[in-house]
């Protein structure tokens, strides 16, 4: 089984022909006078998969492709995305004609799998496929060896029932063959700089099961960060950075596709998510080493808050209604965040388009590839955070975290409702770093602990939603006493929750 390790970057007719032009400069050795050599392909693949696309929700792609004479069967594991890098196993063998052979694979968990979702869902059949001209050619680049596909074509649905049942594709994809890593980005970032290419995180096979299955998306959520105690603290470091950079990814390709309010709240999410890690990991990563990110991060977080503002002020709006708060006087406040929404959506989604943006997810996704933090750290303190075990350090962070909330929640302490709120951001941490470090421990016992703080932060969040809609109101004058009592109330009840979860016993004890 091989890794394949790869950039991808959309593209558009226009732009295709402009780097193969350019390539032509910068594709061979200064000495050589050589033209490069390209390969033109006709590639006709076909995805399979079960009724209910059980291979798809264990992230398995399997596909026969038609490469002039030769039939090859592939079956790809997700992988991980870094940016628009990839990096996945794959299992490849010759076929001797246009017919799955299952048999030929040779990773026993593949096999097992394969074997799970044909007794479990029925057979395997074809659900779409992607034809598309690919140029392709293998280029010398900073002492590496770098294949260059330029791909033109389409994505169509088999025997789909959907209206729309075809979607074009133009993409330059860069697949390092030999040599370092490092090429594929500095590649990348010319590309980019020169022609205003995109990073692109979703495959053709992403975009092939969205084409052609009719089911809704649901919303993605943060989950527990996979760790063992044998996972060093640095790289618990790496999978936290790889959990928060996926969500926020997955959610920009959701965004990129519509006005989704749920997919904008879940992008601040991970925009949370990373910033407690760069406070949490401070010990591991030195701050020094992460300036020039967080500045990045900064940017895009500044061009993404005026989007995430009308949001946050539509969901309150929504969410005081689930709670019995239907007001006339706010209809023409909430029609007109609706239309903001709409607007500012669009600017943000051009802003994503931008080499500034691109050049920013390009420069973390290489820090994070390569981990460049060891460059700035030096080498005696490299291979000291590589030994440091997680298990004692996040044991250290969670009870340092507990500490400060006793400090800032004990039940001596009278909170009023802005002390609460003033303290979310906090809650909201805490339970991220509950995220990051949660596999380590029981999970009963965690599930039992973390429930009674998701509750406070519930509560806390309903409080700022009822002041909102106490100043909306105000200024419609209007008032509503029922808000003074659900804000009483509230308080009272945060009061008792608050008490009882101090005194719980931390699962990390």
């Amino acid at each position: 089984m091989s890794i394949e390790v790869e950039l991808k970057l959309s593209a558009s007719a226009d732009k295709i022909r402009q780097v193969k032009t350019w390539l032509k400069d910068v594709g061979h050795p200064e000495d050589s006078s050589a033209e490069l050599e390209w390969e033109q392909k006709c590639l006709s693949n076909t995805y399979y998969d079960t009724k209910n696309h059980r291979l798809r929700a264990t992230d398995i792609g399997l596909r026969i492709r038609k490469d002039d004479q030769r039939f090859i069967q592939s079956v790809k594991s997700a992988g991980r995305v870094v940016g628009g890098l990839y990096q996945r196993n794959e299992s490849e063998h010759d076929i001797p004609e246009h017919k799955l052979q299952l048999e030929l694979v040779d990773e026993p968990y593949l096999i097992i799998l394969l074997e799970e979702a044909e007794e479990e869902d029925g057979p395997l059949a074809p659900i779409f496929t992607t034809n598309f001209t690919r140029d392709v050619v293998t280029i010398d680049y900073e002492g590496a060896s770098v294949e260059i596909a330029l791909d033109q074509g389409q994505i169509h649905c088999v025997g789909s029932d959907v209206e729309d049942t075809s979607q074009d594709l133009c993409e330059v994809e860069l697949e390092l063959k030999d040599g370092d890593a490092s090429v594929l980005f500095d590649l990348g970032q010319k590309l980019i700089e020169q022609f205003d290419l995109v990073l692109d995180s979703e495959s053709k096979a992403e975009r092939g099961y969205r084409l052609c299955h009719s089911a809704p998306e649901y919303t993605k959520y943060l989950d527990l960060v996979n760790l063992t105690s044998k996972t060093s603290a640095e790289a618990a470091f790496e999978s936290v950075a790889h959990k928060g950079l996926g969500h926020w990814q997955y959610h920009i390709k959701k965004i990129k596709r519509e006005a989704s309010l749920d997919a904008v709240l879940q992008l601040n999410r991970a925009l949370m998510f990373m910033q407690t890690m760069y406070s949490v990991f401070a010990a591991v990563i030195p701050r020094h080493s992460l300036i020039h990110l967080r500045k990045d991060w900064r940017e895009i977080t500044k061009n993404f808050s005026r989007l995430f503002t009308i949001a946050e002020e539509i969901n309150w709006l929504k969410n005081s209604k689930l709670y019995g708060f239907h007001y006339e006087e706010l209809v023409p406040q909430e029609e007109a965040l609706e239309k903001a929404f709409v607007e500012e959506h669009q600017v943000f989604v051009d802003y994503l388009m931008t080499p500034s943006y691109n050049l920013r997810l390009l420069r973390f996704s290489r820090w994070l590839y390569l981990k460049e933090w060891r460059e700035t750290i030096g080498e005696a303190n490299a291979e000291k955070i590589q030994k440091k075990e997680v298990y004692p350090y996040a044991t250290k962070q969670l009870q340092h975290l507990l500490r400060d909330m006793k400090r800032h929640l004990s039940d001596k302490v009278t909170l009023s409702k802005q002390d609460y709120i003033n303290y979310l951001p906090k809650m909201t941490r805490t339970l991220d770093i509950g995220l990051f470090f949660g596999c380590l421990f029981d999970d009963r016992a965690r599930r039992e602990y973390r429930r009674g703080w998701a509750d406070i932060v519930a509560n806390i969040q309903l409080l700022q939603q009822l002041i909102y809609l106490e100043n909306a109101l105000e200024a419609e004058g209007v008032e509503d006493p029922l808000i003074d009592d659900t804000e009483t109330e509230t308080l009272v009840v945060l009061k008792g929750m608050r008490e009882e979860a101090l005194a719980r016993n931390p699962y990390w004890n």
